[in-house]
This record gives C-alpha cells, sequence and structure tokens, in this order.
C-alpha cells in the first residue's frame, strides 16, 4: 500500500511527467506517456535487457510491469529509437549510453 500511495504521489506532484511508477506487492508498473508513438518497448538488467513491448493505454500512456523485488537497470525503445525518461537515478552503461535505475523501497 505505501508503495502505491508514493507512485501516486510521485505522480501527482510532477505535473506532467512523461516517466512515472507504482508499485504494487511484488510487482513495478512503469508508465510512459508519449501519445504519439507508434510501438515502445521495455528492456531491463532482470533479463539481460531484452525487449519486452509495453501495452499501449489511454491519452497516450504505455505500460508494462515487472518484478520489483531487486533493484535493475533499464531503458526503453520508442519506435526503434532508445529512450531514456527522466528518472531519479541514473548511470552510464558499458556502451557510454545511460540507462535508469530502479530500486525498490526508495
Amino acid at each position: 500500500m505505501k508503495g502505491i500511495f508514493l507512485g501516486v504521489t510521485f505522480f501527482l506532484l510532477a505535473g506532467c511527467a512523461t516517466h512515472y511508477y507504482i508499485i504494487r506487492d511484488d510487482r513495478v508498473n512503469f508508465f510512459l506517456k508519449i501519445p504519439n508513438a507508434g510501438v515502445v518497448y521495455f528492456a531491463s538488467s532482470l533479463d539481460q535487457f531484452k525487449l519486452h513491448p509495453a501495452k499501449k493505454m489511454h491519452s497516450g500512456i504505455w505500460e508494462i510491469t515487472v518484478p520489483s523485488a531487486r533493484e535493475f537497470r533499464y531503458f526503453y525503445a520508442v519506435d526503434g529509437v532508445i529512450y531514456l525518461p527522466d528518472c531519479r537515478l541514473k548511470e552510464k552503461d558499458d556502451f557510454g549510453a545511460e540507462n535508469c535505475i530502479f530500486v525498490p523501497d526508495m
């Protein structure tokens, strides 16, 4: 319940945020608002950065759900182009680009 409150609070405080998440038990739902995107994929270190299709919701919001039990790195691919949203924690990867970092209970 704490995670849901924090996720919703973050979204409301961010106003027109393009990226936010909500933690639900042992899962985390990521949301990315890119109305004009044709296809959005999510990739994370949870499974060696395999691309997983996000589901298009209302108002151009894309959603993906993954496990939230441990820390991981992630990014999106939007219409074939790597996209790193505005995220609290980032780090350089081995290829000179950046990844967002998800840390449970943070």
